[in-house]
């Protein structure tokens, strides 16, 4: 009962705070806040619910169905985000726990480093990394962004995407391994003579998966924040794009902020649970 609350708590905020933009007013040269002309604009977005008017949207004298573009936003964004979460749970795996003892050396290093980096610095020191290379080599390696819909950039928006969670995670679990490697059971399997390859992928991965479950939640919503930049410095088809895009074309229209932000929420539960399924077959996998 307490979660239904916080998450209509949260619905609720999000309505207010998707609202303000045009609450906001500038009335002799000092900004005010409309509050009437907020609960009017969320009064009409209930209503055009039954209505239907808040299921389309303007694109300067068309009117369109919200969904009929949105779904093809939110696959790209979906793919993106999972794609980029496989990688890093790879990652994470194999640094985390195969080598956690190399890892260590580096990843304290590498955090305090890219903790003082913004997203967006970090997207355009990759960017003009990848321009410097470019003319380097005299050939054309990565796309630093994305020219249309049909040739859309890969390689820098997956790797801007994962660089900060893989090492997040990598740091999570090598401390998870390290505590794990102390248990008796482990010291029981060595004493047995059992190989370092079977301990580690039957005895330490097994017993480590369940730390990598827990830190899925913050390792997915440092990837959700990020994905806002990517999507936008990248110029790459999701759904932030999607609100960025025709906001700055056709002007702010409330309810399709409202369910391009509602639909990331469910783009949020997608790739989660998509992850713990894949999680799920390891698990089986692991424990025949």
């Amino acid at each position: 009962m307490t979660t239904f609350y916080r998450n209509l708590m949260s619905l609720f905020l999000l309505l207010i705070l998707a609202a303000l933009p045009l609450g906001l007013i500038n009335i002799d040269k000092k900004v005010s806040l409309n509050v009437e002309g907020m609960v009017v604009v969320i009064k009409d977005f209930f209503g055009g619910l039954f209505s239907g008017d808040t299921w389309y949207y303007s694109q300067g004298e068309r009117t369109r169905l919200i969904f009929s573009d949105l779904v093809s936003y939110f696959l790209s964004s979906y793919l993106y985000l999972i794609i980029s979460a496989i990688i890093v749970m790879v990652i994470s795996i194999s640094l985390g726990i195969f080598f956690w003892k190399k890892s260590n050396r580096w990843i304290n290093t590498s955090l305090g480093f890219l903790g003082m980096v913004p997203d967006f610095l970090l997207v355009l020191m990759l960017q003009i990394a990848v321009v410097y290379l470019n003319k380097r080599l005299g050939v054309k390696t990565f796309k630093v962004a994305s020219s249309s819909i049909d040739d859309p950039a890969i390689f820098l928006p997956i790797l801007t995407l994962i660089i900060i969670p893989a090492i997040y995670l990598v740091r999570s679990l090598s401390e998870a391994t390290s505590e794990i490697m102390a248990e008796d059971y482990i010291l029981m399997a060595k004493s047995k003579g059992l190989g370092k390859k079977y301990i580690y992928l039957y005895h330490v991965t097994t017993n480590t998966l369940p730390f990598l479950k827990a830190d899925l939640h913050k390792v997915l919503s440092i990837m959700m924040g990020n994905l806002f930049i990517v999507e936008y410095l990248y110029n790459t088809r999701g759904l932030t794009s999607f609100i960025f895009v025709h906001s700055s074309k056709f002007g702010y229209q409330y309810n399709l902020v409202i369910i391009c932000l509602l639909s990331l929420f469910v783009l949020y539960l997608f790739c989660y649970h998509s992850i713990r399924l894949l999680l799920a077959v390891v698990e089986r996998w692991l424990a025949k």
